[in-house]
């Protein structure tokens, strides 16, 4: 291993370093209540160092969020290898959503920290921030080829497109599934108490209710995964 190969590698190692400490910090104590300092303390390295990896705590915030990216889209990568159908693939990526959020609830909290942002010049500034939008693409063009998928091996309608479907399917799964994380994360839904529902078998409905309603005759005929939440 070369000089400048062995540098690259113990930086990333350190990055990375930084990465776990600042999760550790930031996920028992909150994004606002973090600092840098604690944050440097928690990594064993002192604050300037912590500066020469990452600008500020925002853009270390990135960080995690981009890795929690890269660790739900190579699940969802995942399913698109296996040997199902277009709208078992629709299933699973909605099931596979859902349970990522509710075993990594601080991940999704940075999720939406990200696609909060309002101040341009910080995401065009953050290599994490673009990357965690490559992410997204990365993920809806998943769904796009579950959706093809589908309609090739003739499951799903193919009088839709593809492109449309996907982010209807997206942005109704990303609305169920913040409700099911603000609520595990202690938020009341005083209606949704009243009317005695489960996030969980609601999510199931609505897998089922969109599933019919883009699905073939064949596709109907599938046998579609039971929820497991």
């Amino acid at each position: 291993m070369g000089t400048e190969e062995r540098k690259a590698r113990e930086k990333e190692q350190r990055r990375n370093a930084i990465i776990d400490a600042a999760e550790k910090v930031i996920f028992s104590k909150g994004l606002e209540q973090a600092t840098m300092e604690e944050i440097a303390e928690k990594a064993e390295l002192s604050k300037g160092t912590l500066y020469l990896y990452f600008k500020n705590k925002n853009d270390l915030y990135m960080a995690i969020c981009e890795r929690g990216s890269n660790l739900l889209n190579s699940r969802f990568s995942k399913i698109l290898t296996g040997d199902h159908t277009g709208i078992e693939l629709i299933r699973l990526m909605g099931e596979t959503y859902l349970d990522f959020v509710r075993q990594h609830p601080d991940y999704f909290n940075a999720f939406m920290y990200y696609e909060n942002l309002k101040n341009t010049e910080e995401l065009e500034n953050s290599e994490a921030a673009q990357v965690c939008e490559e992410n997204r693409r990365e993920a809806m063009t998943y769904m796009v080829r579950a959706l093809q998928i589908g309609m090739q091996d003739g499951t799903i309608d193919d009088s839709y497109d593809p492109k449309e479907l996907a982010v209807v399917l997206w942005s109704c799964t990303r609305g169920i599934t913040t409700m099911n994380h603000m609520r595990q994360t202690g938020h009341h839904f005083k209606m949704l108490d009243e009317m005695d529902i489960e996030t969980g078998s609601l999510f199931s409905n609505f897998l089922d209710l969109v599933g019919k309603g883009m699905a073939t005759p064949e596709g109907r005929k599938e046998k579609m995964t039971d929820s497991h939440f």
